[in-house]
């Protein structure tokens, strides 16, 4: 980026500016915190049972090999220690694929980029919950990176799901109506997707 100034002629006795009238400075070159890798031992998918997960150590990887049209769905849900929900993902299958974050965004959403073309993809998922932060990867690409808001935790009638994402969550699970995902792994967020 490049910052220019614009010095004036000095008037009634003032000073002429000093320095240089531009300031250049490269961004974007610092290393990725992250970068992508392939889940080492993928399991398959079974749906309806709680797995472990802590979300500020570990990411969720799920394989597809769903296409657009096929109306398949990704949905994880999270789940906090007293077994509340506590946020979820998913992904649907639609004439244009689409997002969707639990109690956040109101019905699926397109994704604001365009999505890797290859019919096998690798999703995976990273939730800071301390900055709540949701961000999804398609085959090694970051595809949707959201900070949720407070209307995310707010905006339900349903006082079970009220403080939806405000729950710390230490599970995941694979709900029934999931028929997009094929297998999955939970690995350790060392900087590496």
């Amino acid at each position: 980026k490049t910052y220019v100034r614009n010095c004036i002629q000095p008037k009634n006795g003032g000073k002429a500016c000093e320095g240089d009238a531009s300031k250049t400075e490269n961004c974007g070159e610092q290393e990725c915190p992250v970068t992508w890798k392939q889940c080492d031992n993928p399991v398959p998918v079974v749906r309806e049972v709680k797995i472990p997960w802590n979300p500020d150590s570990e990411t969720i990887t799920v394989t597809t090999d769903s296409v657009a049209g096929s109306e398949e769905r990704v949905y994880v849900w999270f789940y906090d220690k007293d077994g509340d929900r506590a946020g979820a993902v998913g992904i649907n299958f639609s004439t244009q694929i689409q997002y969707y974050m639990g109690y956040c965004t109101y019905s699926w959403t397109p994704f604001p980029v365009t999505l890797p073309t290859e019919t096998q993809k690798t999703w995976t998922f990273t939730y800071n919950y301390t900055d709540k932060r949701v961000v999804y990867y398609c085959n090694g690409v970051q595809v949707l990176n959201v900070v949720l808001s407070s209307a995310c935790t707010r905006w339900s009638t349903n006082s079970d799901n009220r403080d939806y994402w405000e729950r710390k969550p230490t599970q995941i699970q694979f709900y029934s109506g999931d028929t997009a995902s094929d297998s999955y792994c939970i690995s350790s967020n060392t900087g590496a997707i």
